[in-house]
């Protein structure tokens, strides 16, 4: 007989669907902040602009859904490596520009491309995929030493960059992921304390970031995160309004992009900033609800990554742009104006939703490999 109470449990795509929805609202406040943002008769093009990254991300979010969940897992390893040969190549060649005392960017024609933010959507996939398909891994040392070495290889380039924002994230997002992966705490507590010690060692070796680090540690207010506070207090609970923000005529550098939460707190005030906290909290339970409900372990292990891999860059950002954190020029996801970022998150997204609504392929019920689920399904 059918066990009665298995029809009963509630299915992944609610969740998702409450995802996408703060996903949308999230996109929409951006377009709408970055046109009340922008200067006088600058408005169109900001629009424009904005529209384009978010059109390209749709797409990229529409493919990435339509692509078979084995077909990625198969070609993640293979992606990381092209992607990891043009970070090395970056460094050592003319292939890559320089900006912000960064080597980054890659000129294609009109716009710039940041290879090492595409490591955001497919790290998650390459480490959703080998935990799933060997849980056991999970609990042998040996194992987990060979993947976190795999790790530190892949981030290097990225490393020398120098672009510490994106290793913090990828550090974190993969500590996290494999907590949430079922594996144990004690390797959790050896391995997050060397891999921030060796960031922040990594951090001195660049004058640039051990100038910024220095000044944070001795609580001088940088230049940047000044102006963002002074945005925070003109615009108090309500705000000036939409278009009669002050500070974005040069005050704020970076105000349209890294530091947009800055300019929606003068002109939305503690109103509008809440409203963006909130909706990446709810982006964040509804992820985790999706992930326990999953009827698959990738699909479990990729949509917890997914969440966190958006929801740290948007806790990093509002830190930093408050002056919580050392200044890092890290985008605010969805809402920031950034190609390259919005095109490789709502790529991770659409991969996650994919894999989420995948159903069982073994007999082997999920809840029993990651306790933490709760689909009655087999992962």
């Amino acid at each position: 007989m059918l066990n009665p109470t298995a029809s009963t449990k509630p299915g992944a795509a609610s969740a998702l669907a409450g995802m996408m929805a703060c996903i949308v609202a999230l996109a929409a406040i951006g377009v709408v902040a970055g046109v009340s943002a922008a200067r006088p008769g600058d408005g169109w093009s900001s629009l424009s602009l904005h529209s384009g990254h978010l059109i390209i991300a749709l797409f990229g979010f529409l493919i990435s859904y339509a692509l078979p969940s084995e077909r990625m897992r198969s070609a993640a390893p293979g992606l990381l490596f092209l992607v990891f040969l043009i970070l090395v190549a970056m460094l050592f060649t003319t292939f890559g520009h320089s900006s912000h005392n960064a080597e980054r960017w890659i000129p294609l024609g009109p716009i710039s491309m940041q290879p090492s933010v595409l490591l955001q959507c497919l790290w998650p996939v390459a480490m959703a995929t080998w935990a799933a398909r060997d849980p056991l891994r999970l609990t042998q040392p040996l194992q987990l030493t060979k993947l976190m070495g795999g790790f530190g290889i892949l981030v290097l380039p990225v490393l020398l960059q120098p672009d510490l924002g994106s290793v913090l994230i990828l550090i974190m997002v993969t500590g996290i992921t494999l907590f949430f992966a079922g594996v144990s705490v004690r390797f959790l507590r050896v391995l997050v304390p060397a891999t921030v010690g060796i960031l922040v060692a990594a951090a001195y070796m660049f004058d640039h970031v051990s100038s910024r680090l220095v000044k944070f540690w001795q609580s001088e207010a940088d230049f940047q995160v000044s102006r963002g506070l002074e945005a925070f207090a003109t615009g108090g609970l309500a705000g000036r309004g939409p278009g009669h923000g002050e500070l974005k005529f040069g005050w704020v550098p970076e105000g349209n992009t890294d530091f947009i939460f800055a300019l929606i707190a003068e002109e939305w005030g503690l109103f509008g900033t809440g409203a963006i906290w909130l909706l990446f909290a709810a982006f964040t339970v509804f992820g985790v609800i999706a992930a326990r409900r999953a009827e698959c372990r990738y699909g479990a292990i990729l949509t917890a990554a997914a969440t966190v891999m958006i929801s740290v860059q948007a806790a990093l950002n509002m830190a930093v742009v408050t002056g919580i954190a050392p200044p890092k020029g890290l985008p605010l996801p969805f809402v920031s104006r950034g190609g390259t970022s919005v095109l490789a998150l709502s790529a991770l997204l659409g991969l996650a939703v994919k894999a989420c609504l995948d159903k069982r392929k073994s007999q082997v019920p999920v809840e029993e490999v990651i306790p933490w689920t709760e689909s009655s399904a087999a992962g």
